[in-house]
């Protein structure tokens, strides 16, 4: 009678007789299963490469800060974001003053690779803040490129005004500090006939990162058609500290006014100065008239000098 088989045996039986058959079979289950969990949805967190542009000029003070997002997909899919990852760009405005900056970020900001099968789920944090370097103002003259021509027959008045004649201008420290005045754009205004006010730009494009406010500023200047008119008898005045002893020859002269026929309708003799100012002690001299009218107004003498002497008593 056949002895029966021990446990032991039976055990080995199975493992040993045909294994190559059943090491294949458990090789392709082992497969099977990793290519079915491959292909099992779920969620993985992964690194998202962050890229911020700060205003022109200006740097981030510190390293950017670290950001996640929660992806869904398979595992074949998502193990492809660790070799391609997802990456969110930021500008931040032009007009930025300010040393700290917040960003919100979602996961509309993040750029996936298109051949990535994945969703996108949450980004985490959903807020950063960034710190930029440090902004520095001051306030410096604005000088004026605006050439005004006037017409035949008109002349321009007291100059050019400019207002406001200064601005602030702001951004880094050693930008800042090269600047030592703004300009405007050059401009010229011919034929002018009249009083002109017009805003004019401040001219920036070699200022880089700096920002200047106000950006324009008002020019303005009086442009008046110039009448003339003769006083006769205006005084001439010894400006001397012997003036007491001293007489002018001639003692009067005719004076020739220029200016705005509103301005010359109001003018006397008493609105006209002729100075005499003898450079030496010697006399008899002969000097030039100095002719000092309103302010806007110009003048001429005749005769243009006088015979400055000592006077005599009796």
């Amino acid at each position: 009678m056949r002895q029966s088989k021990s446990w032991g045996d039976r055990l080995r039986s199975a493992v040993v007789v045909n294994w190559p058959t059943k090491l294949t079979a458990l090789v392709l289950s082992g497969v099977l299963w990793a290519a079915v969990a491959a292909e099992e949805p779920t969620r993985q967190l992964v690194p998202v490469t962050l890229v911020v542009q700060p205003p022109p000029g200006r740097a981030f003070a510190g390293p950017m800060p670290v950001v996640q997002a929660v992806y869904v997909g398979s595992t074949r899919e998502l193990i492809k974001l660790y070799s391609s990852p997802p990456t969110i760009r930021k500008v931040l405005p032009d007009t930025l003053s300010g040393s700290e900056f917040q960003l919100t970020l979602s996961t509309q900001d993040l750029l996936t690779p298109g051949r990535i099968n994945v969703r996108a789920e949450d980004v985490q944090p959903r807020t950063i803040r960034l710190t930029l370097d440090a902004i520095v103002r001051r306030t410096v003259e604005v000088e004026s490129r605006v050439v005004i021509v006037p017409d035949s027959g008109y002349a321009l008045l007291q100059g050019i005004a400019v207002e406001p004649g200064s601005v602030t201008v702001s951004g880094p420290d050693s930008a800042v500090r090269a600047i030592a005045s703004v300009s405007t754009v050059s401009l010229e205004l011919r034929d002018v006939n009249g009083p002109v006010r017009r805003l004019v730009p401040l001219d920036t494009a070699s200022l880089g990162p700096v920002r200047v406010a106000p950006s324009e500023v008002a020019v303005s200047a009086e442009v008046v058609f110039m009448s003339e008119r003769v006083l006769m008898g205006v005084p001439v005045t010894i400006r001397s500290d012997r003036a007491a002893q001293l007489v002018a020859d001639p003692p009067a002269v005719l004076v020739t006014v220029r200016g705005s026929s509103q301005r010359l309708a109001r003018l006397t003799r008493d609105s006209i100065l002729v100075i005499a100012s003898p450079e030496t002690t010697d006399v008899p001299a002969r000097v030039r008239l100095e002719v000092v009218p309103p302010e806007g107004l110009t003048g001429v003498a005749t005769p243009d000098t006088a015979v400055v002497t000592r006077r005599t008593s009796g």
